[in-house]
């Protein structure tokens, strides 16, 4: 018997040492890999990345200042310590605050200014502050020949030149022209009306300018 007891002492003195090394461990300084429980509030950082998709056509010709849009976020927006606060799957809302369409031949390319407007998890919508950082389009000209083709050699090609964001005001993030050389440009400007196109699809990277909580579910 006397045996049998120390045996067993000896047991629980080995669990109880596992016990502690894994509170131990558990209380390491490295990131946890454990999803926050439902309900937990998480928050992202300004400079935080949206990367994200939209869901319709954009087009400085065809569409009016009020209009609004929606972009599926593509890939999970993780905060400080790697947890997930906005999955993938998730929905910017967005609106056209200003457009300029190219009207005539002596008019500017056109312009479309988009405000990113808030952010919807689950069901709850958050508004926030952010900035459209890359946005694929093009500039697609309307009735234009061959000879003005030729024209733009310098630099622009009509009809299907690549842009960027160019900048950004009070109203949000300006889409409009980049083009090459700057006497292609002036030619082209000069013999076509080109519009900014946003295809169905084209992707998008929005940065917070300021902080945002979600409420995980």
């Amino acid at each position: 018997m006397r045996y049998v007891n120390g045996f067993l002492r000896g047991v629980r003195r080995a669990m109880l040492a596992g016990f502690a090394m894994g509170g131990l461990a558990a209380c390491g300084n490295g990131p946890s890999l454990t999803p926050p429980p439902s309900g937990e509030r998480l928050t992202l950082g300004s400079g935080a990345l949206f990367n994200a998709t939209i869901d319709s056509a954009l087009s400085s010709r065809n569409d009016r200042v009020g209009t609004t849009f929606t972009a599926t976020v593509s890939s999970d927006v993780k905060d400080d310590l790697g947890r997930v606060v906005v999955p993938a799957g998730s929905t910017l809302n967005l609106s056209i605050t200003e457009l300029e369409a190219a009207n005539d031949k002596g008019t500017a390319d056109g312009r479309i200014t988009v405000m990113v407007n808030s952010v919807t998890v689950g069901n709850q919508t958050y508004p926030i502050s952010a900035t459209i950082t890359a946005m694929e389009h093009t500039l697609t000209g309307r009735g234009v020949g061959a000879a003005e083709v030729e024209k733009t050699a310098a630099g622009a090609v009509i009809g299907g030149i690549a842009g960027r964001v160019i900048g950004g005001n009070a109203k949000g993030t300006i889409i409009g022209a980049v083009v090459g050389g700057a006497a292609g440009a002036v030619i082209a400007a000069q013999t076509a009306n080109r519009d900014v196109v946003v295809a169905v699809g084209t992707p998008m990277v929005v940065t917070l300018n300021g902080p945002v909580t979600i409420a995980v579910r």
